[in-house]
């Protein structure tokens, strides 16, 4: 057998946030990155999530009850059996996410948005036509020039860009010889290297595609000259990588 035929393709796993059926509950996560994690069975009863990323994310059979969520995030994660009863949703997005016999008895709903998320499979959801079920592709925004000026000003920033925020990831496409060449640097190689890459993207033509979704959800808490005065002081300050809308909230508040 072949070195490639015996290689296999190793997948990112995040063990800091995994758990397998244990007591979570009444804690605070916050800004905890739980991305790629892998947690099955695990009790978060009456937990707060604020600001999380959950990209990429398995949690099945895990129980939500009574948690509540805010300025989250939920893109391609996989909540298959669990249960979130009486948990309070606020500012979220569910993209691309698995919901099937999941369980939201007496949860609320605010500012919620779902896209590309079917909730067919969904239990306990009262006036299930009323959620907010949206596509980017086909949202239509009217934007002033304050926020048109101040969304210009980060594409500027390679963070902000990188972060898939305000516009959607732009990722160049690299040969195999390219793709061999980076996995032999270093973790800090590699980073330093897709940066200058995304930086080069940058210099494109193409349009970025706006994430006018979560312009909504922004729009939904301030108005637009409050988030032009934050985007225009984030792009201008932001100098580490983020990943959730959560970030600008900072930014906006001290600009007003």
């Amino acid at each position: 057998m072949s070195k490639k035929m015996r290689k296999k393709k190793i997948k990112k796993y995040n063990k800091f946030f995994s758990y397998n059926c244990v007591e979570r509950k009444d804690r605070n996560f916050s800004y905890k990155d739980f991305s790629y994690s892998n947690s099955y069975n695990t009790r978060f009863t009456n937990s707060i999530f604020y600001g999380n990323n959950f990209y990429k994310a398995t949690m099945k059979y895990c129980g939500f009850n009574g948690c509540r969520f805010s300025f989250i995030e939920f893109k391609s994660a996989n909540f298959r059996g669990c249960r979130f009863k009486g948990a309070q949703f606020e500012n979220v997005i569910f993209e691309n996410c698995n919901l099937s016999n999941t369980h939201f008895q007496g949860a609320t709903f605010k500012n919620v948005y779902f896209t590309n998320t079917s909730l067919k499979s969904a239990r306990g959801i009262k006036d299930i036509d009323l959620l907010t079920r949206i596509n980017n592709h086909n949202l239509k925004l009217s934007l002033s020039s304050e926020m048109l000026e101040a969304i210009n000003e980060c594409k500027a920033n390679p963070y902000i860009v990188s972060s898939g925020t305000i516009f959607y990831k732009k990722k160049g496409r690299l040969s195999n010889a390219e793709k061999r060449a980076e996995k032999s640097l270093s973790k800090q190689e590699r980073k330093c290297l897709q940066r200058k890459r995304q930086e080069e993207l940058l210099l494109h033509p193409k349009q970025l595609t706006l994430h006018k979704v979560n312009l909504v959800r922004l729009l939904d808490n301030y108005t637009e000259n409050e988030i032009a005065k934050g985007l225009h002081l984030a792009a201008i300050s932001i100098d580490k990588d983020f990943s959730s809308l959560s970030y600008f909230i900072p930014y906006i508040k001290k600009a007003i």
